[in-house]
Protein backbone atom coordinates (compact mmCIF):
# COMPACT_ATOMS: atom_id res chain seq x y z
CA UNK A 1 0.00 0.00 0.00
CA UNK A 2 2.88 2.28 0.90
CA UNK A 3 4.58 1.69 -2.38
CA UNK A 4 1.32 2.48 -4.64
CA UNK A 5 0.56 5.72 -2.93
CA UNK A 6 4.34 6.70 -3.35
CA UNK A 7 4.24 5.51 -6.95
CA UNK A 8 1.09 8.23 -7.35
CA UNK A 9 3.20 11.27 -5.55
CA UNK A 10 5.81 10.33 -7.70
CA UNK A 11 3.79 10.34 -10.92
CA UNK A 12 1.85 13.32 -9.64
CA UNK A 13 5.10 15.43 -9.26
CA UNK A 14 6.41 14.12 -12.82
CA UNK A 15 3.57 15.41 -14.09
CA UNK A 16 3.63 17.84 -12.16
CA UNK A 17 7.86 16.51 -18.85
CA UNK A 18 11.06 27.03 -30.22
CA UNK A 19 15.91 27.79 -31.50
CA UNK A 20 16.05 31.46 -31.77
CA UNK A 21 17.94 31.45 -35.07
CA UNK A 22 17.46 28.63 -37.64
CA UNK A 23 20.16 27.44 -40.07
CA UNK A 24 17.29 26.56 -42.20
CA UNK A 25 13.45 27.60 -41.31
CA UNK A 26 11.89 24.14 -42.37
CA UNK A 27 14.24 22.38 -39.68
CA UNK A 28 12.11 20.15 -36.99
CA UNK A 29 13.76 22.61 -34.00
CA UNK A 30 12.42 24.32 -31.07
CA UNK A 31 12.23 28.41 -31.01
CA UNK A 32 12.69 29.55 -27.76
CA UNK A 33 11.94 33.48 -27.37
CA UNK A 34 13.67 35.22 -24.15
CA UNK A 35 10.64 36.26 -21.69
CA UNK A 36 8.28 33.39 -23.64
CA UNK A 37 6.11 31.99 -21.33
CA UNK A 38 4.14 28.81 -22.45
CA UNK A 39 1.35 27.17 -20.25
CA UNK A 40 -0.18 23.84 -20.42
CA UNK A 41 -2.65 21.81 -19.38
CA UNK A 42 -1.96 18.45 -17.45
CA UNK A 43 -4.60 16.09 -17.31
CA UNK A 44 -3.87 12.38 -16.17
CA UNK A 45 -5.67 9.18 -15.01
CA UNK A 46 -4.11 6.32 -12.85
CA UNK A 47 -4.64 3.33 -12.03
CA UNK A 48 -2.27 0.74 -9.78
CA UNK A 49 -3.60 -2.98 -9.11
CA UNK A 50 -1.31 -5.44 -7.37
CA UNK A 51 -2.56 -8.91 -6.45
CA UNK A 52 -0.83 -11.09 -3.98
CA UNK A 53 -2.53 -14.83 -2.45
CA UNK A 54 -5.12 -14.12 -4.25
CA UNK A 55 -5.81 -10.53 -2.68
CA UNK A 56 -6.69 -7.83 -5.25
CA UNK A 57 -6.12 -4.40 -4.03
CA UNK A 58 -6.32 -1.03 -6.41
CA UNK A 59 -5.47 2.59 -5.78
CA UNK A 60 -6.62 4.96 -8.23
CA UNK A 61 -5.55 8.83 -8.93
CA UNK A 62 -6.68 11.86 -11.18
CA UNK A 63 -4.23 14.21 -11.89
CA UNK A 64 -5.51 17.91 -13.29
CA UNK A 65 -2.63 20.70 -13.36
CA UNK A 66 -1.80 23.46 -15.39
CA UNK A 67 2.04 24.38 -15.94
CA UNK A 68 4.23 27.30 -17.08
CA UNK A 69 7.76 27.16 -18.57
CA UNK A 70 8.77 30.74 -18.71
CA UNK A 71 12.14 31.41 -21.14
CA UNK A 72 14.67 33.15 -19.45
CA UNK A 73 17.16 33.67 -21.97
CA UNK A 74 18.31 31.94 -24.94
CA UNK A 75 22.22 31.64 -26.01
CA UNK A 76 23.57 32.09 -29.49
CA UNK A 77 22.90 28.79 -30.27
CA UNK A 78 19.33 28.08 -29.90
CA UNK A 79 19.50 26.58 -26.06
CA UNK A 80 17.37 27.99 -23.58
CA UNK A 81 17.56 28.26 -20.21
CA UNK A 82 13.79 28.00 -18.49
CA UNK A 83 11.56 27.97 -15.65
CA UNK A 84 9.32 25.76 -14.43
CA UNK A 85 6.29 26.18 -12.07
CA UNK A 86 2.73 25.06 -11.23
CA UNK A 87 0.04 27.09 -11.70
CA UNK A 88 -2.70 25.30 -10.07
CA UNK A 89 -3.24 21.30 -9.41
CA UNK A 90 -6.23 19.52 -8.47
CA UNK A 91 -5.48 15.71 -7.19
CA UNK A 92 -7.32 12.88 -5.65
CA UNK A 93 -6.38 9.24 -4.87
CA UNK A 94 -8.49 6.38 -3.72
CA UNK A 95 -7.56 4.18 -1.30
CA UNK A 96 -7.77 0.47 -1.86
CA UNK A 97 -10.63 0.93 1.74
CA UNK A 98 -12.69 3.98 -0.76
CA UNK A 99 -10.84 6.82 0.94
CA UNK A 100 -10.52 9.69 -1.23
CA UNK A 101 -7.48 11.44 -0.55
CA UNK A 102 -7.87 15.28 -2.00
CA UNK A 103 -5.79 18.07 -3.09
CA UNK A 104 -7.56 21.26 -4.88
CA UNK A 105 -5.05 24.34 -4.85
CA UNK A 106 -8.87 26.42 -5.60
CA UNK A 107 -9.83 25.22 -2.68
CA UNK A 108 -7.57 24.35 -0.01
CA UNK A 109 -9.73 24.21 2.65
CA UNK A 110 -11.55 20.98 1.24
CA UNK A 111 -8.37 19.29 0.82
CA UNK A 112 -6.72 16.47 2.94
CA UNK A 113 -4.40 17.92 5.12
CA UNK A 114 -2.18 14.87 4.28
CA UNK A 115 -2.60 15.95 0.69
CA UNK A 116 -2.30 19.42 1.35
CA UNK A 117 1.13 19.48 3.09
CA UNK A 118 2.88 17.08 0.24
CA UNK A 119 1.03 18.97 -2.72
CA UNK A 120 0.80 22.45 -1.53
CA UNK A 121 4.75 23.11 -1.38
CA UNK A 122 4.87 22.83 -5.44
CA UNK A 123 2.63 25.51 -6.33
CA UNK A 124 3.69 28.78 -7.27
CA UNK A 125 7.58 28.70 -6.61
CA UNK A 126 10.24 27.44 -9.04
CA UNK A 127 10.32 23.95 -9.16
CA UNK A 128 13.26 23.62 -11.55
CA UNK A 129 15.49 25.98 -13.56
CA UNK A 130 17.12 23.98 -17.11
CA UNK A 131 18.67 24.76 -20.22
CA UNK A 132 17.02 23.05 -22.70
CA UNK A 133 18.50 22.92 -26.83
CA UNK A 134 16.80 23.65 -29.80
CA UNK A 135 16.45 19.65 -30.12
CA UNK A 136 14.52 19.49 -27.14
CA UNK A 137 17.20 17.71 -25.40
CA UNK A 138 18.19 18.86 -21.69
CA UNK A 139 22.00 20.39 -21.69
CA UNK A 140 21.82 21.17 -17.74
CA UNK A 141 19.74 20.82 -14.51
CA UNK A 142 20.49 24.30 -12.77
CA UNK A 143 18.11 23.54 -10.08
CA UNK A 144 15.79 20.90 -9.28
CA UNK A 145 12.71 21.30 -6.57
CA UNK A 146 10.78 18.72 -8.96
CA UNK A 147 12.13 15.53 -7.95
CA UNK A 148 15.95 14.40 -8.68
CA UNK A 149 17.72 16.22 -11.94
CA UNK A 150 18.18 12.98 -13.60
CA UNK A 151 14.55 12.20 -14.31
CA UNK A 152 14.59 15.42 -16.59
CA UNK A 153 16.46 12.81 -18.65
CA UNK A 154 13.86 10.19 -18.76
CA UNK A 155 10.74 12.47 -19.01
CA UNK A 156 12.00 14.84 -21.54
CA UNK A 157 10.35 18.81 -20.83
CA UNK A 158 8.79 18.42 -23.91
CA UNK A 159 8.07 14.95 -24.70
CA UNK A 160 9.84 14.40 -27.89
CA UNK A 161 13.33 14.97 -28.75
CA UNK A 162 13.22 16.53 -32.38
CA UNK A 163 15.70 15.33 -35.44
CA UNK A 164 16.99 19.17 -36.44
CA UNK A 165 15.93 18.23 -39.79
CA UNK A 166 12.80 18.86 -42.18
CA UNK A 167 10.15 16.32 -40.82
CA UNK A 168 8.71 14.82 -43.73
CA UNK A 169 5.82 11.47 -42.73
CA UNK A 170 7.83 8.52 -42.43
CA UNK A 171 11.07 9.68 -41.13
CA UNK A 172 12.22 7.63 -38.17
CA UNK A 173 15.00 8.60 -35.23
CA UNK A 174 16.20 7.66 -31.93
CA UNK A 175 17.68 8.72 -28.73
CA UNK A 176 19.58 6.54 -26.70
CA UNK A 177 19.76 7.56 -22.62
CA UNK A 178 19.84 6.14 -19.56
CA UNK A 179 16.77 5.84 -16.69
CA UNK A 180 18.26 6.57 -13.08
CA UNK A 181 16.10 5.50 -10.34
CA UNK A 182 17.23 7.68 -7.59
CA UNK A 183 15.77 7.34 -3.86
CA UNK A 184 12.98 6.63 -3.20
CA UNK A 185 12.22 4.15 -5.92
CA UNK A 186 16.36 3.04 -6.30
CA UNK A 187 19.54 3.93 -5.35
CA UNK A 188 20.82 5.44 -8.24
CA UNK A 189 20.84 2.20 -10.32
CA UNK A 190 20.91 3.11 -14.04
CA UNK A 191 19.22 0.94 -17.31
CA UNK A 192 20.00 1.56 -21.00
CA UNK A 193 16.44 3.14 -22.35
CA UNK A 194 16.16 4.34 -26.38
CA UNK A 195 13.36 6.29 -27.52
CA UNK A 196 12.21 5.54 -31.08
CA UNK A 197 10.56 8.29 -33.22
CA UNK A 198 8.37 8.11 -35.65
CA UNK A 199 6.67 10.96 -38.12
CA UNK A 200 3.57 10.00 -38.85
CA UNK A 201 3.12 12.96 -40.89
CA UNK A 202 3.14 16.72 -41.24
CA UNK A 203 -0.49 19.22 -41.66
CA UNK A 204 0.36 22.68 -42.49
CA UNK A 205 2.74 23.75 -39.79
CA UNK A 206 1.90 20.98 -37.51
CA UNK A 207 3.88 17.64 -37.16
CA UNK A 208 2.79 14.51 -35.72
CA UNK A 209 5.56 12.63 -34.14
CA UNK A 210 4.88 9.28 -32.49
CA UNK A 211 7.24 8.04 -29.92
CA UNK A 212 7.77 4.37 -28.31
CA UNK A 213 10.34 3.51 -24.93
CA UNK A 214 12.07 0.49 -24.82
CA UNK A 215 14.70 -0.66 -22.19
CA UNK A 216 17.70 -2.24 -23.66
CA UNK A 217 18.27 -4.86 -20.81
CA UNK A 218 15.13 -4.91 -18.29
CA UNK A 219 16.29 -6.19 -14.79
CA UNK A 220 15.31 -9.80 -13.76
CA UNK A 221 13.93 -9.59 -10.58
CA UNK A 222 9.89 -9.13 -10.75
CA UNK A 223 10.72 -6.76 -7.69
CA UNK A 224 13.44 -4.60 -9.21
CA UNK A 225 11.02 -4.04 -12.64
CA UNK A 226 8.36 -2.54 -11.10
CA UNK A 227 10.10 1.20 -10.61
CA UNK A 228 10.59 1.10 -14.21
CA UNK A 229 7.04 0.39 -15.38
CA UNK A 230 6.17 4.35 -15.41
CA UNK A 231 9.18 5.41 -17.24
CA UNK A 232 8.09 3.48 -20.90
CA UNK A 233 5.58 5.52 -21.99
CA UNK A 234 4.20 5.25 -25.61
CA UNK A 235 2.44 7.88 -27.47
CA UNK A 236 1.94 11.16 -29.80
CA UNK A 237 3.27 14.54 -29.81
CA UNK A 238 2.60 17.31 -32.18
CA UNK A 239 4.54 20.10 -32.57
CA UNK A 240 4.19 23.77 -34.18
CA UNK A 241 7.08 23.78 -36.96
CA UNK A 242 6.19 27.78 -37.57
CA UNK A 243 6.47 29.17 -33.86
CA UNK A 244 8.52 26.03 -32.87
CA UNK A 245 6.56 24.86 -30.12
CA UNK A 246 5.13 21.77 -28.68
CA UNK A 247 1.12 21.98 -28.84
CA UNK A 248 0.07 19.16 -27.32
CA UNK A 249 1.20 15.28 -25.79
CA UNK A 250 -0.45 12.43 -25.29
CA UNK A 251 0.53 8.87 -24.16
CA UNK A 252 -0.19 5.70 -22.31
CA UNK A 253 1.01 2.99 -20.43
CA UNK A 254 -0.11 -0.49 -19.53
CA UNK A 255 3.02 -2.50 -18.08
CA UNK A 256 2.44 -5.63 -15.99
CA UNK A 257 5.09 -7.36 -14.28
CA UNK A 258 4.14 -11.38 -12.75
CA UNK A 259 5.61 -12.67 -9.39
CA UNK A 260 6.90 -10.43 -7.61
CA UNK A 261 5.42 -11.79 -4.29
CA UNK A 262 5.00 -15.17 -4.90
CA UNK A 263 3.51 -17.27 -7.06
CA UNK A 264 0.20 -15.60 -8.82
CA UNK A 265 1.23 -12.33 -7.94
CA UNK A 266 0.81 -9.18 -10.35
CA UNK A 267 1.65 -5.44 -10.20
CA UNK A 268 0.17 -3.42 -13.07
CA UNK A 269 0.49 0.14 -14.03
CA UNK A 270 -2.11 1.85 -15.78
CA UNK A 271 -2.06 5.66 -17.04
CA UNK A 272 -2.97 8.11 -19.38
CA UNK A 273 -1.48 11.15 -19.47
CA UNK A 274 -2.26 14.32 -21.78
CA UNK A 275 -1.05 17.97 -22.03
CA UNK A 276 -2.12 20.89 -24.57
CA UNK A 277 -0.45 24.57 -25.15
CA UNK A 278 -3.47 26.79 -23.66
CA UNK A 279 -1.33 30.16 -23.46
CA UNK A 280 2.05 31.49 -25.42
CA UNK A 281 2.86 34.86 -24.91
Amino acid sequence: MRRMLLAFLVVAAAATAPAARLAAQDEARFRWQNGQALTYKVEQKTAITETVADKKTTVGSTLSLVKRWTVKEVDDAGTATLELQLVSMKNEITRPDGEVLKFDSADLDKSTAEMKEQMGKFLGVPLALIKVDARGLVAEVKESQHGPASRFESDLPFKVALPGVKLESGLAWKRNYQITLAPPQGTGEKYDASQQYTCKGVDGPLATVAFATTLASPPEGAMDQIPLLQMQPEGEAVVDLKTGALRSAAYKIDREVKGHQGENSTYQFQTTYSEELVEAK
